[in-house]
């Protein structure tokens, strides 16, 4: 049987184990935790670091069952998927470039610049005094993800606490400074081949409010002016066209403003984290997820099927109001009787460590809800948050 050496085992990943396991292929976990929620779902778990190329290859060198390999919703493993393919004669979409935009916002934000794109005023490193730059502003580390050390800042009293924490979070390529973009936030999933976009879901998202920037629910679709859709897949094939990107997923975050334009705002060649690819498959019966498995293993893409109308479904995030030890889980077998719910996922036991700070490594759970309208899904969102209550010790 062939394997596919997945790295990392974080719970955005678990369901590229599952569709693996689906397809037929035993799944390696590339995990120093092998405690990451999905190391259970793994036939095998390397317990070595995702960023470690020298240690893979010593492993790799002695198999003969490896068939692809893929970095799930982890920009920081792109460079060791692109190391590995290319030691090892695998197949493998990604290119130098593509690679140096996704791990590196300022790469990426001077590629649409470049290609003239819809963008704001942005700054590489703290020196923000002087700049120009008109508040709000967002100061994120320039390499991390999940929105860690990301702070949005309202005025000059903010700044420089927010330069600290996406210090703290670089991996050291630094950190940038941006004008923040007003208008509808929205993810975007989608599968590339030939250099051009053959599928995109456009999410709607919900962020925690001001000072973080954290994502807490996706709507699909996105309720975005006329003309919107095709301005977005315009941009990304441009992208791919300058990055030399030519098969692969791409997932992105954009903010569309007041005039319906879209403003990109960060990508990453790979899968986003679960479960944007089972929203997709709900709404437009396309998986995301096994289009990027027969990428890393050089088959041909699933076939997309003809356009219908979407189905509105939505994800909402689900964390804990308190910090300390979760004692309890409250609300949850009431939820799942709901006409709304497709499924409720917890991540998290009682006796666990938990924390009230809102980012996408700290939650609990998600639900996966359904609707006739969008209104439908985000008041049964607000039902939900209000019934299930994770019971907290200090």
């Amino acid at each position: 049987m062939k394997s596919l050496l997945i790295l990392g085992a974080a719970d955005g990943a678990m369901a590229t184990y599952r569709t693996a396991r689906a397809l037929g292929f035993r799944t390696i976990a590339v995990d120093l935790r092998d405690t990451a929620p999905a190391v259970a779902l793994a036939d095998e778990l390397l317990p070595v670091s995702t960023r470690d190329v020298a240690a893979l290859s010593e492993i790799l060198r002695r198999r003969t069952d490896v068939a692809g390999i893929l970095a799930p919703s982890s920009d920081i493993a792109l460079p060791t998927q692109l190391a590995l393919a290319e030691r090892f004669g695998l197949p493998c979409g990604l290119t130098e470039e593509t690679v140096a935009a996704s791990v590196d916002k300022r790469r990426f934000r001077a590629v649409c610049d470049e290609l003239g794109l819809p963008g704001y005023r942005w700054i590489d490193g703290a020196d923000w005094r002087g700049a120009g730059l008109t508040f709000p502003l967002v100061v994120k580390p320039a390499d991390a993800q999940s929105s860690r050390g990301v702070t949005r800042c309202p005025d000059e009293s903010t700044v420089d606490a927010a330069i600290a924490e996406a210090e703290r979070f670089s991996y050291g390529a630094g950190i940038v400074i941006e004008e923040e973009v007003q208008g509808q936030h929205c993810g975007c999933e989608c599968v590339i081949d030939g250099g051009r976009v053959v599928f995109m879901a456009l999410t709607e998202r919900r962020l925690t409010p001001p000072p973080q920037a954290t994502t807490t629910a996706h709507l699909l679709p996105a309720g975005v002016p006329d003309g919107t859709h095709d301005a977005i897949i315009a941009d990304v094939d441009a992208i791919c066209a300058r990055l030399g990107y030519r098969r692969g997923p791409l997932n992105l975050d954009l903010v569309v403003d007041a005039d319906g334009r879209p403003r990109l705002i960060e990508m990453g060649a790979r899968t986003g984290g679960d479960p944007l690819g089972e929203l997709a498959k709900h709404c437009y019966g396309v998986d995301p997820i096994e289009a990027s498995i027969s990428v890393a293993v050089g088959a041909p893409l699933p076939p997309v099927p003809p356009a219908t109308v979407p189905h509105p479904v939505m994800v909402q995030l689900l964390n804990a109001a308190d910090t300390g030890t979760l004692a309890a889980i409250h609300g949850v077998e009431e939820a799942r009787t709901w006409p709304e719910v497709l499924r409720i996922a917890l991540l998290a036991e009682p006796g666990r460590a938990v924390t009230s700070t809102i980012d996408l490594t700290s939650k609990l759970g998600y639900a996966l809800l359904t609707a006739d309208t969008p209104e439908q899904l985000r008041a049964a969102a607000d039902r939900l948050l209000s019934t299930v209550r994770f019971e907290v010790r200090p």
